[in-house]
């Protein structure tokens, strides 16, 4: 009785219990009838079905492909039958799993067989070009291998049919059972519509990722459209050049510029690179194999310039790519090239206006002090003899005030063609100017005497062939040369010297009665004597400070002063002033430049510090001209440091005049030396250009920042129409190159106008001042206007 007091106490909680009990067994139940309802569907057949049906797609798929490739052999066919053969191949090693389950007899061995004939394609595909009879008898067994799979499907068909109708019976008996369970679950019904819901919401989400996929993969494909949209537009080619360990080279990418480039498409790249190297002109195509060769052993970047071979004329091509070493040994490199053509037609014609005649063609004094310059450093290797003929023609006047101008210049013109034709190839025929000619012979003989016999059989040849009559016009007419010779070797480094020998033996010819040669005479070394005691006095006013700097003013455009120039003045004793030009070859030849040069550098400096502590100059920059002997000394860098630091002038306000000729070698130690000079503050000019030897590649690779016309251009812009063509070609060449432009020389208002109408920028000259000791001497203040 207690007992079932106590029970009676608590038949809440016995109730609440007893509802607990059958809630659980009811949820066991529910989720044991949700299990069968789940197992009773037929998804998992219809999967299988469906896997089956996609498999027996692509098996056609590939029948049609393997079918077409052997009946019509193209490259198209065969990419069809490869990408056909890939999808099959990946559609049975993904799905192999799902059809080892469907218990289908047979599907084993099918899968066996199929991976067979699988490989088989493959190794026929990868030959080049595939074996058609292979092909041909592969087609046949996959054709039974896809009837084969019909069958398999048919049986999986059948088979998901008979489970079909055992679910439904099943479905029927829960459908029974259910109704006995559902006033129980009603309680659960909102937990499994939550549960329905959650599931729903769980596949909009799948679905809602799939979406955001393929709009990703859009938006990639659409970017990558558009970069190759945009690769292909710009002019030029953008690629990627692959060398193998084994010697092989291909273009995993190229755009379409390479068509037009190099007549090849990127097609036919990506399998051979060799397509691109045979489009290369042939005298150019081992420097750019070796030059390759070089970039992959260093790994350092690769800039070349080369022609490529077309029927009109070759077409300049420059390239730059930067390598990458890769996992298996081969070079991968990035990079770009386009055509230069017009940059080298520009520079070729800058060098034709620069260093040759524009009536004969012949070189003109520029490049001849050129030729013998580097003839001579050839000399100092090879210890032999060469000569100077210096070629004057006797009463060249006389024809030209008779005949006028028009009948002297087709005489010169034939004189130049004879003199070519009376030297080696190797020899250099120049013409100074009117009627002067130059002959420079080289390579003559080891022995000063088997010289001498030969340059005069050469002086010989010329009279000879000078002195025959000239026909211009229909008229004939008769001219004779005086011709000076002198010898030179590895002791002669004065070129000035050489030639003022050759003009000394020419006058000699001339005084003992014109139509003759004559030899230097070592009675004229009287002058050459005088260079000596000139080189003496040299050394002494170096160790006694007879040198002084004059500054002339440097101006923009709108006349205000933005800085000078520091001259090299020499105060001598007995002799007075002497001016530069008499003194700088000596100091060149001598070696006496570099202590100079030191001294000037010093001396500018410590005007620079002057100058900044005064408002109306501290703006003032200061240009410094420095020698090629000067810049090449190993200690150069160091000294112009030094002296920056001793006088606390700010490397901002130093500017270094350089010219072309110390371009003429070891471009790469003068680019390290300018580089490290640059990061300090210190600027650049390249002085006199025009007149020297550069090529435009070099000049892109400086880090210079102005570019001065020549005084010799400037002094006849307004009168000689090749000075007025250069000095716009070099002003057109530096606004192309981001560099200012300075004319030095400027002495007339008129040439002044005619320079500033077409875009220089800085002018320096006669008519803004003349050089003087101190800036307060020029006669005017930075700020006003030079005129």
């Amino acid at each position: 009785m207690p007992r079932v007091i106590q029970v009676w106490r608590r038949r809440f909680y016995v109730l609440a219990l007893l509802a607990l009990s059958l809630s659980a067994v009811g949820m066991v139940q529910l989720w044991v009838n949700v299990s069968r309802i789940e197992a009773a569907l037929p998804l998992t057949s219809l999967y299988r079905e469906r896997d089956f049906s996609a498999f027996f797609h692509d098996l056609t798929r590939l029948e049609a492909a393997l079918q077409l490739a052997a009946a019509v052999p193209t490259e198209k066919n065969y990419a069809a039958l490869d990408f056909a053969l890939d999808l099959a191949a990946l559609r049975q090693r993904d799905n192999i799993g799902v059809y080892g389950e469907s218990g289908v007899e047979g599907l084993d061995a099918f899968n066996r067989e199929l991976a067979a004939v699988l490989a088989r394609l493959d190794t026929l595909s990868a030959s080049q070009p595939p074996d058609s009879a292979g092909l041909s008898a592969e087609l046949e067994r996959m054709s039974a291998l896809r009837r084969e799979l019909q069958s398999l499907n048919d049986a999986l068909f059948q088979s998901s049919m008979e489970q079909a109708s055992r679910q439904r019976t099943s479905l029927g008996e829960l459908r029974q059972s259910m109704s006995a369970l559902i006033v129980l679950l009603g309680a659960f019904g909102l937990g499994l519509a939550g549960l329905l819901l959650r599931q729903q919401r769980s596949i909009r989400a799948l679905e809602q990722r799939d979406g955001e996929l393929r709009a990703g993969e859009a938006v990639q494909r659409e970017l990558r459209e558009r970069l190759e949209k945009i690769a292909d537009n710009v002019p030029g080619v953008i690629y990627q050049y692959r060398q193998s360990v084994d010697g092989r080279s291909a273009y995993p990418y190229a755009s379409q510029g390479i068509r037009a480039l190099f007549g090849v498409s990127p097609e036919e790249v990506r399998r051979d690179g060799n397509k691109v190297l045979a489009a290369i002109h042939p005298e150019d195509r081992e420097r750019v194999k070796e030059s390759l060769l070089l970039s992959a052993q260093t790994l350092q970047p690769w800039n070349c310039e080369y022609r490529v071979a077309r029927q009109e004329s070759p077409v300049w091509v420059s390239a730059y790519a930067t390598p990458q070493l890769e996992g298996d040994g081969s070079v991968l490199w990035h990079g770009y090239a386009h055509d230069v053509s017009r940059h080298k037609a520009a520079e070729d014609e800058i060098r034709q206006l620069a260093f040759y005649d524009p009536l004969t063609g012949l070189p003109n004094r520029r490049l001849l002090m050129d030729r013998l310059r580097h003839a001579l450093a050839g000399h100092v290797r090879g210890q032999r003899h060469g000569a100077l003929l210096f070629i004057d023609l006797d009463n060249f006047k006389t024809l030209n005030d008779t005949q006028g101008h028009e009948y002297g210049d087709h005489l010169l013109c034939q004189v130049a063609e004879r003199l070519v034709a009376s030297v080696r190839g190797a020899d250099t025929v120049a013409r100074l100017g009117g009627d002067e000619f130059v002959v420079m012979l080289e390579d003559l003989s080891a022995g000063a005497r088997e010289a001498v016999a030969a340059a005069e059989a050469v002086g010989d040849k010329i009279l000879l062939a000078l002195n025959s009559p000239y026909t211009i016009a229909g008229r004939e007419f008769h001219s004779t040369p005086s011709i000076g010779i002198t010898l030179f070797d590895a002791a002669d480094q004065h070129i000035d010297e050489l030639l003022k020998r050759a003009d000394l033996a020419m006058y000699q010819a001339k005084e003992a009665g014109r139509n003759t040669l004559r030899f230097f005479d070592p009675a004229m070394q009287a002058e050459v004597a005088a260079y000596s005691a000139l080189e003496s006095d040299l050394r002494q006013a170096l160790r006694e400070g007879q040198f002084l700097l004059h500054y002339q003013p440097q101006l923009d455009r709108g006349g205000k002063a933005t800085g000078a120039e520091a001259l090299l003045r020499w105060h001598h004793p007995v002799r007075g002033n002497i001016p530069p030009s008499e003194f700088i070859a000596l100091a060149e030849r001598s070696g006496l430049i570099v202590p100079i040069g030191r001294w000037v550098l010093e001396t500018a400096c410590r005007q620079l510090a002057a100058w900044a502590q005064l408002p109306d100059t501290a703006q003032l920059t200061l240009a410094v001209n420095v020698s090629v002997r000067q810049f090449r000394h190993p200690d150069f860098v160091d000294l112009v440091v030094g002296a920056l630091d001793r006088s606390g002038a700010d490397p901002l306000r130093l500017k270094l005049e350089l010219t072309e000729s110390l371009l003429l070698d070891d471009v790469e130690e003068i680019v390290a030396k300018m580089t490290r000079l640059k990061q300090l503050g210190v600027g650049f000019s390249l002085d006199d250009f025009g007149t020297g030897y550069s090529s435009l590649a070099y000049l892109k690779r400086l880090p210079i920042e102005q570019l001065k016309i020549d005084r010799s251009f400037v002094r006849d812009v307004l009168t000689d129409p090749n000075d007025a063509v250069i000095a716009r070609t070099i002003i057109a060449l530096g606004q192309s190159l981001g560099l200012s432009v300075m004319a030095e020389g400027v002495e007339t208002e008129a040439q002044y106008a005619f320079l500033s109408r077409h875009g220089c920028e800085a002018f320096q000259g006669f008519l803004f001042g003349q050089p003087k000791a101190e800036w307060s001497l020029l006669g005017a203040s930075p700020a006003g206007s030079f005129g």
